[in-house]
């Protein structure tokens, strides 16, 4: 019997892009050994564990164990981390949602989403009914099968239990995501900067700090290093990029990255493979 000539991959991932859910997007994956920088998301990240646990650190300080059955929601702008609870690392299913989908999920009516901030207190959860209803969306969403109705009704209905279930409406923002004055806008201009590759003078001059006060600041607010920050939010647009389907070469230079190679390094520490590998099939 002819034997594979390449063990399978310790981590495997696979990211996807269904435009008719509100551009929403949805990854699979396998990690063994496999551990996430800190980081953070402009959406919200809701998820599942197949198989396996996953140790989960969220804000720095919170540090939770996620079996299977557990599922899994991060707000925008939350620092986390995750790494294998055991060596038998997890399979897991993300979808990254917007913002404005969820608060459609939450209202019964558009004219209720005047201001509404959707927040979840709790980052896991035990719901059987939520998890089917997430995992029948993401299995969905994977197929070529069904219809654009269809996903889009899977993925409504199980994000409208879901917030209706777990969810807060707040016309504020959590005190722990608002960030002093100067590092918002020092964070505005890394955002705007985001291919220029600014220096720390320049940040710190926007915020109106010294280079080192300013550097404290960052971290303690933002919870990463500033370039730390950079790096994360290039591997994010650069995720939003590839499920778009545009080359991997093409977005490392509008990242401003001196070479594909680079960019594949750095985005395999946020996600366990190459751009190459996932988004392709595993």
């Amino acid at each position: 019997m002819k034997q594979s000539a390449e063990p399978p991959a310790f981590n495997q991932a696979k990211l996807w892009r269904e435009s008719s859910l509100d551009d929403a997007e949805f990854l699979r994956a396998k990690y063994r050994t496999h551990s996430f920088p800190p980081h953070e998301h402009a959406e919200y990240g809701i998820g599942f564990i197949e198989q396996g646990s996953q140790a989960f650190t969220l804000n720095r300080s919170t540090r939770l164990i996620m079996p299977a059955g557990s599922v899994c929601v991060i707000n925008p702008g939350e620092l986390h981390e995750g790494s294998p609870a055991t060596e038998a690392g997890w399979d897991y299913r993300m979808m990254y949602v917007s913002s404005a989908s969820l608060q459609v999920a939450l209202s019964d009516s558009l004219d209720d989403l005047g201001g509404v901030i959707v927040h979840f207190p709790d980052s896991v959860i035990h719901d059987d009914d939520v998890l089917s209803q997430l995992r029948a969306a993401h299995l969905c969403s994977e197929s070529r099968g069904p219809s654009a109705l269809e996903k889009s009704t899977r993925l409504t209905v199980a994000l409208k239990e879901l917030t209706r279930r777990y969810a807060q409406k707040r016309h504020q923002r959590p005190p722990s995501t608002v960030l002093p004055g100067a590092v918002k806008r020092a964070r505005e201009y890394i955002d705007a900067c985001i291919s220029s590759n600014p220096s720390l003078g320049e940040i710190a001059e926007v915020a109106g700090m010294s280079p080192y006060h300013f550097l404290r600041a960052f971290k303690r607010y933002v919870g990463m290093a500033p370039h730390a920050y950079l790096i994360q939010r290039r591997v994010e647009i650069a995720r939003h990029l590839l499920v778009k389907g545009r080359p991997i070469r093409s977005i490392a230079i509008a990242l401003g990255y001196s070479d594909q190679a680079h960019l594949s390094r750095e985005f395999r520490r946020f996600y366990g493979a190459s751009p190459s590998k996932v988004v392709g099939n595993y």
